[in-house]
């Protein structure tokens, strides 16, 4: 009897064996049946895109727009799910594993290093088919595409590559200014498309007599400084290729070279909008049309195998003129070239051609991998007293995590502490969440984060609501930084609130701050402002405090040396008292500019700084992937400006003041502070009533000259909208 037992499970064991060989065996097969047999079927797509760049999002919706016209629709026949990695190489390669386990029946990627990231995974997965777009030159990115013999190529990869035109870029530059002898060249040297197009912009440098100046960014955050340095070396205009660390930072690139008064150019349409002189390069939405007709062509049961892998540039021009204005060298855009170009900007007319998507069509969410279902996530969320920034600030980590899945009440639990403004109270509070069973510790301001630098050994942390992570403490730099600490840095944008000074109050010479010299962001803000205040004529009179009770003997020490306006920066121990700066600029008649976007209308003439919801929700990213096993030694800590500007327009004509049309134009592209309403200033919070004679000290102000605009629009990384108050700030509806 045994024996029979025996024979007859050993029998099953090898039926078994054998319906998996032969299930194994006909995967293939089932996958060309259900390709072939039911190709209008609902088909399970992955689309994964490097970044939030504009030409990766105009590529994307072409895709879809090619795809709808083809008869494939998400929520029809397509189910569709969006991967964005935020231009992190890390989440990069999460999502790649991700949509390569075999659950998808096809991605679609745009850029080169999602083209990278996921052939890669693929070679070791399930072999999915893979359709790639928005790639400068896929027979470089080293994923096995032969360039001489275009149909050599791994079976289940399609696409077309996209070199933009580098030569000809070049060539209208030197017809611009035939005397042009450098040009500046920024560009991260881990993208492969970037090294191609810096190579081809030497060459053609070389044969038009040009030198090329270069700089390195190894990620955004780092651009800005590169795109100075190649300034100070000479630099008469500067190029933007390519390049996603850099193109990601337009805004940024073009605000410092109008400082300079140099022109830049790009191969990046519709970069004219920000401000570049011209754009010779791809229209990227036609270009993501085209790979969404290959994408239709194997949805059809097309064989990628037999598809080779091409070039496809749509060329276009486009040219603004109003960047000529200001230039230190002469510039002239062609006759000719005007009149073969696609668009163009004028001082009278805008016309560019629809490089967007569709109004029909409707833009989804990326989505990072989710949580595992039925866990709790636990994070101690530790800062150093309340105040309405720091609100914006969680409301806007609250809101992220639920972005990625992990909502509050649900599947997470995030335990909040303060050390009611005291720094002797932070570290025990820190030690109690690092001997909690909390998964990661994210801490709130400087101070904190210092601290939780020094005092956590057990648990990660995540960070945001930090000036300066470097002086922090978090490491030598956003790559090389302690292994258990990342997050999000926010350094306030200096230059336009001296900017903003200097327009509203022509020929100031003076100007009063107050910050703790304890508070290395403070420290560190100080120190840059008072190097940019020097260097343009404006003295910085400083008084220190070392808690909230010396803020206002210090502001009556400020307003007693004659200042001519004070200025308040960041600072965790001023911003707790200042109501009592506002108290003292309103009795000594004294203008008052803050970089704290929250004070607007309880005072302040002007706010030219930092939203902080933005790096609030920014910091859900990195710890998203902290919770779900990630080590904060992958990843990059990350700079992340949410520019607010908040003028008030009754307190301004108070003083005699005016407000440039620049900065006005900058206001009321924004929104009021997100999170709720700015209350009304009390009764007594103005200076004289409308009607009344402006203040002795002022008085002068209003007979000056005004100086020329040295606003920079697009400064900022992100610009959130504002509303121009009339006797108080009225907050507009928030943007988020």
């Amino acid at each position: 009897m045994f024996e029979i037992l025996k024979r007859l499970s050993l029998g099953v064991c090898l039926l078994a064996l054998a319906a998996g060989v032969l299930l194994y065996t006909d995967k293939g097969s089932r996958r060309s049946a259900k390709t072939e047999g039911s190709a209008k079927s609902e088909t399970s797509v992955a689309l994964v895109q490097h970044a939030s760049l504009l030409v990766l999002d105009q590529g994307v919706e072409g895709m879809l727009e090619a795809l709808a016209a083809r008869g494939y629709e998400d929520g029809k026949n397509l189910a569709i799910r969006r991967y964005n990695s935020e231009g992190d190489i890390g989440t990069a390669n999460t999502i790649a594993r991700e949509v390569t386990t075999g659950s998808f029946d096809l991605i679609l990627t745009a850029s080169t290093v999602s083209l990278q990231t996921v052939a890669n995974a693929n070679r070791n997965g399930a072999g999915t088919r893979h359709v790639f777009g928005i790639v400068t030159d896929p027979y470089a990115a080293g994923v096995g595409i032969d360039p001489a013999n275009h149909l050599d190529h791994p079976p289940y990869m399609a696409g077309a590559g996209s070199m933009q035109p580098v030569e000809e870029s070049f060539r209208i530059a030197k017809r611009m200014r035939p005397e042009l002898k450098s040009v500046g060249l920024v560009w991260n040297a881990a993208e492969v498309n970037s090294m191609v197009q810096t190579k081809m912009a030497r060459e053609i440098c070389a044969e038009l007599g040009i030198q090329l100046i270069e700089g390195n960014a190894e990620n955004s955050t780092a651009v800005v400084e590169s795109v100075n340095s190649v300034i100070s070396r000479g630099a008469e205009c500067l190029w933007i290729s390519g390049d996603v660390a850099v193109s990601t930072a337009t805004e940024q690139v073009i605000a410092a070279c109008r400082r300079a008064r140099i022109p830049v150019f790009t191969v990046m349409p519709p970069s004219v909008k920000s401000g570049a002189l011209f754009d010779m390069g791809a229209n990227f939405f036609e270009i993501g049309k085209h790979v969404g007709d290959i994408a239709a062509d194997v949805l059809d049961g097309k064989n990628p195998a037999e598809m080779p892998i091409d070039n496809y540039v749509p060329v276009i021009f486009l040219y603004n003129e109003t960047a000529l204005e200001g230039l230190r060298d002469r510039w002239e855009i062609p006759a000719d070239l005007k009149e073969k170009a696609d668009g163009f900007i004028t001082a009278t007319e805008t016309k560019l051609p629809a490089l967007e998507k569709k109004p029909a069509l409707e833009k989804k969410a990326a989505l990072p991998p989710a949580p595992q279902p039925g866990r709790v996530y636990k994070i101690g969320l530790a800062y150093f007293a309340p105040e309405s920034a720091g609100d914006q600030c969680r409301e806007g980590i609250v809101n992220g995590l639920k972005e990625l899945g992990f909502v509050e009440g649900k599947n997470l639990e995030i335990r909040r502490a303060h050390a009611q403004a005291e720094i002797a109270n932070i570290p025990g509070m820190l030690q109690n969440f690092d001997s909690s069973d909390v998964d990661l510790i994210l801490p709130m301001s400087t101070p904190v984060i210092s601290a939780a630098i020094g005092f956590v050994k057990r648990k990660p942390v995540v960070f945001t609501y930090c000036t300066d992570p470097i002086a922090a403490g978090a490491g030598v730099s956003f790559t090389d930084h302690l292994p258990n600490v990342t997050g999000i840095g926010s350094f306030p944008p200096v230059q336009a609130i001296l900017d903003a000074i200097r327009q509203i109050m022509p020929g100031i010479k003076s100007v009063g701050v107050i910050y703790n010299n304890s508070e290395a962001n403070s420290v560190k803000v100080v120190s840059v402002a008072r190097e940019l205040f020097a260097k343009a004529g404006v003295t910085l009179e400083e008084v220190t405090v070392s808690t909230s009770a010396d803020v206002m003997p210090a502001a009556q020490a400020l307003a007693a040396r004659e200042i001519e306006a004070f200025c308040i920066l960041d600072d965790n121990t001023v911003a707790q008292a200042m109501d009592a700066v506002i108290r003292v600029a309103r009795d000594s008649k004294l203008p008052l500019f803050a970089s704290d976007g929250t004070t607007a209308g309880r005072g302040p003439l002007a706010c030219v700084g930092l939203g902080y919801y933005q790096p609030g929700y920014a910091v859900a990213k990195p710890v998203a992937r902290v919770l779900l096993g990630e080590s904060p030694a992958t990843i990059p800590i990350e700079n992340v400006i949410e520019k607010q500007v908040f003028l008030d327009e009754a307190l301004a004509r108070q003083f005699g003041l005016t407000f440039p049309p620049a900065l006005k134009a900058e206001a009321a592209r924004q929104s009021a502070p997100h999170g709720g309403d700015t209350p009304a200033p009390p009764a007594d919070a103005s200076v004289p009533p409308t009607g009344a004679a402006a203040p002795a000290r002022l008085g002068r102000l209003a007979t000056l000259d005004p100086v020329e605009d040295l606003a920079t629009p697009g400064t900022a990384i992100r610009s959130l909208g504002i509303g121009i108050a009339e006797g108080f700030f009225q907050p507009a509806k928030s943007a988020h």
